[in-house]
């Protein structure tokens, strides 16, 4: 399978097109804060489009176009949503208070449709429009190295790795837990993932981003394909319904 090439040359870039060709669009449906990760390096520094002006988000789910660090050629778009931490962490000096999770974190609800496979239509439809394979990622940090804003973000203490490559949404390895994420290996799609999460309370003591998207190559108006309208319509607007 052909990975499409966008006409962007890095994430600033796609983000900014992405954010202009949303706005142009009348009525514009959706409304979003467009925050870089890195503002003091904000090319290839992951971006978030967020349903809110709130600063840290991290209780919003969101969208997000960021860089692959192992193989910087790609640019991976779609979801993400984050996991932070219970209240019994509260006394642990490394940990600030944003980082304890409350009722309104979207990480609860997203686990709740996903073990309900609501999640699956649009798997679907980013599978359809992208003709792309969908990778689906854990990246897990422990209370004192959370990826801190405006830092470069650190190399997390286990992550897994799942593509999905039909409307079946079986999982496919990519790439296996090492450490606090092995228990999940073996998962077959994204409900039973989300059902393992739910119960395991010792990945409750790990910061946890969970990511859906497809991985794009870089390119300019020369050789790229892909505009912002189809990094939109095929990797980021299937998930708006869940971006709250």
């Amino acid at each position: 399978m052909t990975v499409p090439k966008v006409i962007f040359a890095n994430n600033e870039q796609a983000a900014h097109a992405v954010s202009r060709y949303i706005a142009s669009l009348r009525p514009s449906p959706h409304r979003f804060a467009l925050r870089p990760y890195q503002f003091q390096s904000p090319a290839f520094t992951d971006w978030w489009f967020i349903p809110s002006t709130d600063w840290p988000a991290y209780r919003y789910c969101k969208l997000f176009i960021r860089q692959l660090k192992q193989h910087p050629e790609y640019l991976h778009a779609g979801v993400w949503v984050e996991h932070g931490f219970p209240e019994e962490v509260k006394p642990m000096p490394d940990v600030k208070s944003t980082l304890v999770m409350k009722a309104d974190w979207c990480w609860f609800r997203f686990l709740r449709h996903a073990r309900r496979a609501e999640l699956d239509t649009a798997m679907r439809e980013v599978l359809q429009r992208s003709e792309c394979p969908l990778f689906v990622s854990l990246e897990a940090y422990e209370f004192n190295r959370v990826p801190s804003r405006g830092e470069d973000r650190s190399i997390p203490d286990d992550k897994i790795e799942f593509v999905v490559r039909s409307p079946a949404l079986k999982f496919e390895d990519v790439q296996k837990g090492t450490n606090v994420l092995a228990r999940l290996n073996d998962c077959i799609d994204l409900p039973e993932l989300a059902e393992r999460l739910q119960g395991a309370e010792d990945v409750s003591w790990y910061w946890v981003d969970l990511l859906i998207g497809i991985k794009l190559l870089y390119g300019d108006k020369a050789t790229g394909t892909w505009r912002a309208s189809d990094i939109w319509r095929n990797a980021l607007e299937p998930w708006t319904r869940w971006v709250r």
